[in-house]
């Protein structure tokens, strides 16, 4: 591991449940696929063992690949602003996002973490008139997600019926601001909550890497 790698592996942060706002320091200039790649699956591995898990070798698993993926398109192949980790629980998908957050962290200003819960809450702040984060996750130059579908189906404030989770996709989708969102949901279960129109914008706006593999959590 190389010196540069080392130390954003050695600084990378993850993301807590309270750690709703956290912005990054100045973007630095770029880095090589490889030494992406590295940084990835170390700051991956890091993620793992910090709950108490065994990590287990992730070259040429499902992982591996999916980490070659996530460079590929940090460093803009294909061309699009969002990217979709969509899996079932355990898949390795969350640890994903939490490693590219732990990179970004160091390398683009700002950022913001989020979970789709907190993002339904501080909308419903946003309609009540009070202190809320919403409009800073609708303007985050790169935006993560944890969750979506994990959210209360329904966002009601006084007595209107509101969709903050398709709101903010589709503000982001016009000006192609980066979103990094991870969800349980299978395909046919976001179209059934969500709608043919916010399933069209995931297709546009993301590329989408679908985990299938065991879970950690045994």
């Amino acid at each position: 591991m190389n010196q540069i790698v080392s130390a954003l592996v050695e600084h990378s942060t993850l993301p807590t449940r309270n750690d709703l706002v956290a912005k990054l320091p100045p973007q630095i200039e770029g880095m090589e696929k490889e030494a992406l790649v590295e940084a990835l699956s170390q700051i991956y591995r890091k993620a793992v063992e910090s709950r108490g898990i065994e990590f287990q070798d992730i070259a040429g698993k499902e992982v591996g690949i999916k980490i070659q993926k996530v460079a590929e398109w940090m460093m803009g192949s294909p061309v699009r602003s969002g990217l979709l980790l969509q899996g079932t629980i355990g898949s390795g998908k969350t640890t994903l996002m939490y490693a590219m957050y732990g990179l970004y962290k160091q390398l683009v200003s700002p950022v913001i973490f989020t979970t789709a819960f907190d993002l339904h809450t501080q909308f419903k702040h946003q309609q009540e008139k009070e202190a809320s984060h919403y409009e800073e996750f609708l303007r985050a130059k790169i935006l993560f997600v944890e969750e979506v579908g994990a959210e209360p189906e329904r966002c009601q404030s006084y007595g209107t019926d509101y969709t903050p989770i398709q709101n903010l996709i589709s503000y982001r989708y016009d000006r192609k601001l980066p979103t990094i969102i991870t969800t349980n949901l299978a395909d046919d279960k976001i179209l059934d909550r969500y709608g043919p129109r916010m399933m069209d914008r995931i297709n546009e706006m993301f590329s989408i890497l679908r985990f299938k593999g065991d879970s950690y959590r045994k």
